[in-house]
């Protein structure tokens, strides 16, 4: 199998556990989670995971002060900041609308990797970003009165601050091993989240036991996920990835239906596709396959 074509199953196998987590997430919240515990819990369980991995397998783990620091901004700073507002949005706003929302990144990515990478931003980007605002006025029609708002600008913060991550993410990669990225962003986020959690006193574990079932599910996910994410990321560009990501709204919004019963009006189905319609667009080019480049590494 060529890298390509395993490229594109870590990044679906990683977009389907990670559609998973949000609905995991609202079971563990009714539990009496609170977010920073769930957070820290998640990464702190999902770093030990990956680090007993590095371990068996003799890895070994080469990293200067330098690429430290680097790390710790990727997972302390970028990957703590998005998981934050990515999880208070589910606590707040239903967990399909939520990623929803959030899925707006793949644009995001387009426009960083023209600013970073210098690629083009043609007539068809614009377009599919204009798709996509008109799909999320769409599919929030009716909605802006009984859905707490500050949950939909949490669900956006995370879509940039994810779209910023992404771009990191696959620098990194250049500089760092997968498995010693995976674990040092899942360390470092939970350090942030304990750090946090201690500050404002939201770091608590008196809840339901039974909760405990849904943390390991998602700290399985998480390392799980994150090492097909930046595998995928390795192997094929950020921006396919992106793209192919976009199952996990599909997964999540499956998953709410079945156990939350959550409903979409016939304006609101018209939203979803234009949403995901005008991510997609960008990704959309003629001789696509001809386009395609395989990672010789």
């Amino acid at each position: 199998m060529s890298d390509y074509y395993k490229g594109v199953l870590f990044a679906l196998f990683s977009a389907s556990g990670f559609g998973i987590v949000p609905i995991m997430a609202i079971f563990a919240y009714n539990g009496g989670v609170g977010v920073f515990t769930l957070l820290f819990s998640r990464f702190l369980l999902a770093s030990l995971i990956l680090f007993v991995f590095i371990f068996f397998r003799k890895k070994k783990i080469n990293l200067d002060l330098k690429n430290t620091l680097l790390l710790f901004i990727q997972g302390g700073v970028i990957y703590a900041l998005f998981s934050m507002l990515y999880f208070t949005s589910v606590k707040i706003i239903s967990p399909s609308l939520a990623v929803l929302i959030f899925y707006t990144y793949p644009i995001i990515v387009a426009v960083l990797s023209f600013i970073l990478e210098g690629e083009k931003i043609n007539a068809k980007i614009i377009i599919s970003i204009i798709i996509s605002f008109v799909g999320l006025v769409l599919l929030l029609e009716g909605q802006f009165q009984d859905v707490d708002k500050a949950g939909i600008l949490m669900a956006a913060g995370a879509a940039v601050s994810y779209g910023i991550y992404t771009i990191y993410g696959s620098r990194m990669l250049k500089k760092v091993s997968l498995m010693v990225t995976t674990a040092f962003v899942s360390l470092f986020a939970g350090i942030s989240f304990f750090v946090i959690g201690l500050i404002t006193d939201r770091l608590h574990f008196q809840f339901e036991s039974i909760s405990w079932i849904f943390i390991i599910i998602i700290t399985f996910i998480t390392a799980g996920g994150f090492l097909a994410f930046f595998a995928g990321v390795k192997l094929i560009k950020p921006t396919f990835v992106s793209i192919l990501s976009m199952i996990e709204p599909i997964v999540t919004i499956i998953l709410s239906v079945i156990l939350f019963s959550d409903k979409f009006s016939f304006v609101q189905a018209v939203g979803i596709i234009l949403v995901l319609s005008g991510a997609s667009l960008i990704f959309i080019k003629k001789n696509i396959l001809k386009n395609i480049k395989f990672s010789k590494k």
